[in-house]
């Protein structure tokens, strides 16, 4: 009769729980990605001439704040 083993299974560490190999982990972003929706080309488009005109608009903003806060520290402060 063969006798039991007494030997322990290796514990899992608790990094390596869920770990997939990269395989495994191409094949669930390609399954990702096609249930994405992607934008039309004229969502893009508009969504970017949005983009480029709030960053204009911001940049035009901050560019009149400056000068005014350098007028200000130039007049008053020196």
């Amino acid at each position: 009769m063969a006798r039991a083993s007494t030997r322990r299974p290796a514990p899992i560490s608790p990094r390596a729980v869920g770990r997939i190999g990269p395989i495994g982990f191409l094949r669930e972003t390609v399954s990702e990605l096609r249930k994405s929706v992607w934008p039309t080309k004229e969502e893009t488009a508009r969504l970017t001439a949005i983009v480029i005109a709030l960053a204009l608009a911001m940049g035009f903003f901050l560019g009149m704040l400056d000068r005014l806060f350098a007028e200000v520290f130039t007049r008053f402060i020196l």
